[in-house]
Protein backbone atom coordinates (compact mmCIF):
# COMPACT_ATOMS: atom_id res chain seq x y z
CA UNK A 1 0.00 0.00 0.00
CA UNK A 2 1.63 3.31 -1.23
CA UNK A 3 2.19 6.75 0.84
CA UNK A 4 0.01 9.06 -0.45
CA UNK A 5 1.14 11.88 2.40
CA UNK A 6 3.02 14.48 0.42
CA UNK A 7 1.71 13.58 -2.41
CA UNK A 8 0.20 16.49 -5.16
CA UNK A 9 -3.01 14.68 -7.49
CA UNK A 10 -4.61 16.69 -9.79
CA UNK A 11 -8.11 16.31 -11.27
CA UNK A 12 -9.69 17.70 -13.67
CA UNK A 13 -13.77 17.91 -13.88
CA UNK A 14 -13.55 17.45 -10.17
CA UNK A 15 -16.16 19.62 -9.32
CA UNK A 16 -18.66 17.10 -9.27
CA UNK A 17 -19.26 13.13 -10.06
CA UNK A 18 -16.79 11.04 -10.53
CA UNK A 19 -14.45 13.30 -10.49
CA UNK A 20 -15.01 14.87 -6.96
CA UNK A 21 -15.34 11.36 -5.71
CA UNK A 22 -12.03 10.31 -7.05
CA UNK A 23 -10.60 13.75 -5.45
CA UNK A 24 -12.51 12.29 -1.46
CA UNK A 25 -10.46 8.72 -2.30
CA UNK A 26 -7.09 10.40 -2.82
CA UNK A 27 -7.03 12.92 0.02
CA UNK A 28 -8.94 10.51 2.78
CA UNK A 29 -5.88 8.68 2.15
CA UNK A 30 -3.52 11.96 2.97
CA UNK A 31 -2.95 13.31 -0.87
CA UNK A 32 -3.09 17.10 -1.12
CA UNK A 33 -5.68 16.82 -4.03
CA UNK A 34 -6.26 19.99 -6.66
CA UNK A 35 -9.60 20.21 -8.37
CA UNK A 36 -9.64 21.34 -11.50
CA UNK A 37 -12.88 23.01 -13.31
CA UNK A 38 -14.17 25.81 -15.46
CA UNK A 39 -17.07 26.80 -12.89
CA UNK A 40 -15.36 28.86 -9.96
CA UNK A 41 -18.66 28.56 -7.62
CA UNK A 42 -19.44 24.96 -7.98
CA UNK A 43 -15.45 24.43 -7.66
CA UNK A 44 -15.29 26.73 -4.56
CA UNK A 45 -18.72 24.41 -2.90
CA UNK A 46 -17.02 21.57 -4.09
CA UNK A 47 -13.62 22.69 -2.69
CA UNK A 48 -15.88 23.39 0.81
CA UNK A 49 -17.47 20.00 0.95
CA UNK A 50 -14.38 17.87 1.03
CA UNK A 51 -13.10 19.77 3.92
CA UNK A 52 -10.86 19.27 6.36
CA UNK A 53 -9.20 16.99 3.89
CA UNK A 54 -6.58 18.31 2.05
CA UNK A 55 -8.55 19.93 -0.97
CA UNK A 56 -7.56 22.99 -3.10
CA UNK A 57 -9.14 24.32 -6.48
CA UNK A 58 -7.96 25.58 -9.68
CA UNK A 59 -10.63 27.26 -12.34
CA UNK A 60 -9.32 26.40 -15.55
CA UNK A 61 -11.06 25.08 -19.13
CA UNK A 62 -9.37 22.47 -19.99
CA UNK A 63 -10.36 22.17 -23.76
CA UNK A 64 -7.90 25.36 -24.09
CA UNK A 65 -4.40 24.21 -24.35
CA UNK A 66 -3.02 27.96 -23.04
CA UNK A 67 -5.39 27.80 -19.80
CA UNK A 68 -4.18 24.31 -19.29
CA UNK A 69 -0.66 24.95 -19.52
CA UNK A 70 -1.11 27.69 -17.00
CA UNK A 71 -3.39 25.98 -14.39
CA UNK A 72 -0.31 23.21 -14.34
CA UNK A 73 2.28 25.43 -14.02
CA UNK A 74 0.34 27.00 -10.87
CA UNK A 75 -0.09 23.82 -9.51
CA UNK A 76 3.71 22.75 -9.77
CA UNK A 77 4.52 26.28 -8.74
CA UNK A 78 2.46 26.35 -5.38
CA UNK A 79 3.49 23.01 -4.30
CA UNK A 80 6.46 22.27 -5.65
CA UNK A 81 5.52 18.58 -7.42
CA UNK A 82 3.11 16.75 -9.48
CA UNK A 83 2.71 12.97 -8.40
CA UNK A 84 -0.91 12.21 -10.34
CA UNK A 85 -2.66 13.58 -13.10
CA UNK A 86 -6.29 12.50 -13.06
CA UNK A 87 -7.82 13.25 -16.59
CA UNK A 88 -11.23 13.01 -15.60
CA UNK A 89 -13.43 15.75 -17.87
CA UNK A 90 -15.92 14.67 -20.44
CA UNK A 91 -19.46 14.39 -21.21
CA UNK A 92 -21.75 12.10 -22.80
CA UNK A 93 -24.60 12.26 -25.70
CA UNK A 94 -27.52 11.16 -26.74
CA UNK A 95 -28.33 11.77 -31.05
CA UNK A 96 -28.77 9.60 -33.94
CA UNK A 97 -25.25 9.01 -36.14
CA UNK A 98 -27.21 10.52 -39.45
CA UNK A 99 -27.78 14.05 -37.27
CA UNK A 100 -24.15 13.76 -35.94
CA UNK A 101 -22.65 16.68 -38.18
CA UNK A 102 -18.60 17.30 -37.77
CA UNK A 103 -19.26 20.12 -35.76
CA UNK A 104 -20.63 18.16 -32.94
CA UNK A 105 -17.33 15.65 -33.34
CA UNK A 106 -15.30 17.91 -32.92
CA UNK A 107 -16.92 19.21 -29.91
CA UNK A 108 -16.48 15.76 -28.22
CA UNK A 109 -13.14 15.60 -29.02
CA UNK A 110 -11.73 18.56 -27.17
CA UNK A 111 -13.90 17.42 -24.53
CA UNK A 112 -13.32 14.14 -23.93
CA UNK A 113 -9.77 13.80 -25.76
CA UNK A 114 -8.19 16.39 -26.37
CA UNK A 115 -8.44 18.18 -22.86
CA UNK A 116 -6.38 15.05 -21.90
CA UNK A 117 -3.90 15.65 -24.61
CA UNK A 118 -3.35 19.09 -23.21
CA UNK A 119 -3.05 18.43 -19.28
CA UNK A 120 -0.85 15.77 -20.06
CA UNK A 121 1.37 17.71 -22.00
CA UNK A 122 1.15 20.31 -19.39
CA UNK A 123 1.52 17.86 -16.77
CA UNK A 124 3.93 15.06 -17.93
CA UNK A 125 7.64 16.59 -16.84
CA UNK A 126 6.41 17.56 -13.37
CA UNK A 127 5.12 13.63 -13.25
CA UNK A 128 7.89 12.47 -14.69
CA UNK A 129 10.04 13.90 -12.42
CA UNK A 130 8.52 12.24 -9.15
CA UNK A 131 7.67 8.47 -10.98
CA UNK A 132 4.27 9.10 -10.72
CA UNK A 133 0.32 8.52 -12.28
CA UNK A 134 -1.35 9.42 -15.50
CA UNK A 135 -5.40 7.85 -15.32
CA UNK A 136 -7.11 8.93 -18.11
CA UNK A 137 -10.95 7.74 -17.42
CA UNK A 138 -11.98 6.45 -20.61
CA UNK A 139 -15.44 4.30 -20.41
CA UNK A 140 -17.16 1.09 -22.02
CA UNK A 141 -16.95 3.06 -25.11
CA UNK A 142 -13.50 3.07 -25.25
CA UNK A 143 -13.75 -0.43 -26.50
CA UNK A 144 -16.65 -0.81 -28.26
CA UNK A 145 -19.56 1.53 -30.05
CA UNK A 146 -22.64 2.09 -28.30
CA UNK A 147 -26.25 3.13 -29.96
CA UNK A 148 -27.29 7.07 -30.27
CA UNK A 149 -23.46 7.77 -29.00
CA UNK A 150 -21.10 7.72 -32.01
CA UNK A 151 -19.63 11.36 -30.92
CA UNK A 152 -18.93 10.12 -27.75
CA UNK A 153 -17.67 6.52 -28.19
CA UNK A 154 -15.71 7.90 -31.28
CA UNK A 155 -13.45 10.52 -28.41
CA UNK A 156 -13.40 7.83 -26.12
CA UNK A 157 -11.90 5.32 -28.46
CA UNK A 158 -9.17 8.18 -28.98
CA UNK A 159 -8.76 8.23 -25.58
CA UNK A 160 -7.56 4.69 -25.11
CA UNK A 161 -5.52 5.16 -27.97
CA UNK A 162 -3.79 8.00 -26.51
CA UNK A 163 -3.35 5.97 -23.33
CA UNK A 164 -1.98 2.98 -25.58
CA UNK A 165 0.77 4.96 -26.95
CA UNK A 166 2.00 6.59 -23.80
CA UNK A 167 2.72 3.44 -22.25
CA UNK A 168 4.03 2.54 -25.38
CA UNK A 169 6.35 6.33 -25.88
CA UNK A 170 5.88 8.17 -22.79
CA UNK A 171 8.40 8.19 -19.93
CA UNK A 172 8.63 4.81 -18.96
CA UNK A 173 8.75 5.48 -15.26
CA UNK A 174 5.64 6.97 -15.31
CA UNK A 175 2.53 4.93 -14.70
CA UNK A 176 0.09 5.15 -17.22
CA UNK A 177 -3.72 3.58 -16.53
CA UNK A 178 -6.98 3.78 -18.54
CA UNK A 179 -10.09 3.29 -16.53
CA UNK A 180 -13.40 2.10 -18.30
CA UNK A 181 -16.17 2.08 -15.69
CA UNK A 182 -19.95 1.86 -17.29
CA UNK A 183 -22.39 4.31 -16.61
CA UNK A 184 -21.93 5.97 -12.78
CA UNK A 185 -24.66 6.03 -10.50
CA UNK A 186 -25.69 9.81 -10.27
CA UNK A 187 -29.24 11.37 -8.98
CA UNK A 188 -30.58 12.72 -12.71
CA UNK A 189 -29.62 8.88 -14.09
CA UNK A 190 -32.45 8.10 -16.54
CA UNK A 191 -33.36 11.77 -17.04
CA UNK A 192 -30.60 13.71 -18.11
CA UNK A 193 -30.93 12.53 -21.61
CA UNK A 194 -34.97 13.13 -22.04
CA UNK A 195 -34.49 16.20 -24.23
CA UNK A 196 -31.41 14.84 -26.48
CA UNK A 197 -33.18 11.86 -27.16
CA UNK A 198 -36.59 12.84 -28.10
CA UNK A 199 -37.40 11.71 -31.34
CA UNK A 200 -35.22 8.00 -30.44
CA UNK A 201 -35.83 4.89 -28.92
CA UNK A 202 -37.06 5.27 -25.50
CA UNK A 203 -33.92 2.88 -24.43
CA UNK A 204 -31.84 5.79 -25.80
CA UNK A 205 -32.98 7.62 -22.09
CA UNK A 206 -31.23 5.35 -20.05
CA UNK A 207 -28.25 4.68 -18.87
CA UNK A 208 -25.41 3.27 -20.82
CA UNK A 209 -28.44 4.02 -23.82
CA UNK A 210 -30.61 1.11 -22.41
CA UNK A 211 -27.42 -1.59 -22.94
CA UNK A 212 -28.34 -3.59 -19.30
CA UNK A 213 -24.84 -2.53 -17.39
CA UNK A 214 -25.48 -2.46 -14.15
CA UNK A 215 -24.53 1.30 -12.67
CA UNK A 216 -21.40 1.82 -10.93
CA UNK A 217 -21.15 3.48 -7.56
CA UNK A 218 -18.24 6.44 -8.33
CA UNK A 219 -16.85 5.72 -4.24
CA UNK A 220 -15.87 1.81 -5.05
CA UNK A 221 -14.27 3.22 -8.60
CA UNK A 222 -12.02 5.45 -6.83
CA UNK A 223 -11.05 3.45 -4.24
CA UNK A 224 -10.29 1.05 -7.49
CA UNK A 225 -8.23 3.68 -8.88
CA UNK A 226 -6.32 4.36 -6.10
CA UNK A 227 -5.47 0.87 -5.67
CA UNK A 228 -4.81 0.45 -9.74
CA UNK A 229 -2.11 3.21 -8.98
CA UNK A 230 -0.30 1.98 -6.21
CA UNK A 231 -0.24 -1.45 -8.29
CA UNK A 232 0.18 0.21 -11.57
CA UNK A 233 -1.71 -1.44 -13.32
CA UNK A 234 -2.69 -0.65 -16.96
CA UNK A 235 -6.43 -0.98 -17.35
CA UNK A 236 -9.55 -1.17 -15.03
CA UNK A 237 -12.26 -2.69 -16.69
CA UNK A 238 -15.09 -4.82 -15.55
CA UNK A 239 -14.37 -8.62 -15.78
CA UNK A 240 -17.95 -9.26 -18.00
CA UNK A 241 -17.14 -6.54 -20.28
CA UNK A 242 -13.99 -7.63 -20.70
CA UNK A 243 -15.30 -11.19 -21.90
CA UNK A 244 -17.30 -8.90 -24.35
CA UNK A 245 -14.69 -7.36 -25.49
CA UNK A 246 -12.67 -10.42 -26.18
CA UNK A 247 -15.30 -11.52 -28.38
CA UNK A 248 -15.61 -8.56 -30.26
CA UNK A 249 -11.53 -8.82 -31.10
CA UNK A 250 -12.47 -12.86 -31.89
CA UNK A 251 -15.33 -11.96 -33.80
CA UNK A 252 -17.02 -8.77 -34.52
CA UNK A 253 -20.40 -10.42 -35.63
CA UNK A 254 -20.37 -12.05 -32.11
CA UNK A 255 -19.53 -9.18 -30.40
CA UNK A 256 -22.16 -7.10 -32.20
CA UNK A 257 -25.12 -10.00 -31.52
CA UNK A 258 -23.85 -10.04 -27.79
CA UNK A 259 -24.32 -5.94 -27.74
CA UNK A 260 -27.52 -5.94 -29.35
CA UNK A 261 -28.91 -8.75 -26.72
CA UNK A 262 -28.30 -6.43 -23.89
CA UNK A 263 -30.36 -3.84 -25.39
CA UNK A 264 -33.52 -2.67 -23.36
CA UNK A 265 -36.73 -2.04 -25.52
Amino acid sequence: MSDWKQKIVAVTGGSAGLGLAIAQAFAGRGASVVLIARDQERLDRAVDELQPLNVSGVSADVTDIGAAQSAFDQIVTQHGRLDVLINNVGKSVRIDLDKTTPDIYREYMEVNFLSAVHCTRAAIDAIAKTSGHIVNIGSLSSKTAWPFMAPYSTSKFALAAYTHQLRLEGPQNIHYMLVCPGPIKRPDSGLRYDQQAKGLPARARKPAAGIKVRGADPAVISRRIVRGCERRKAELVPLRARLVFTALAWSPRLGDWLLKRKMKD
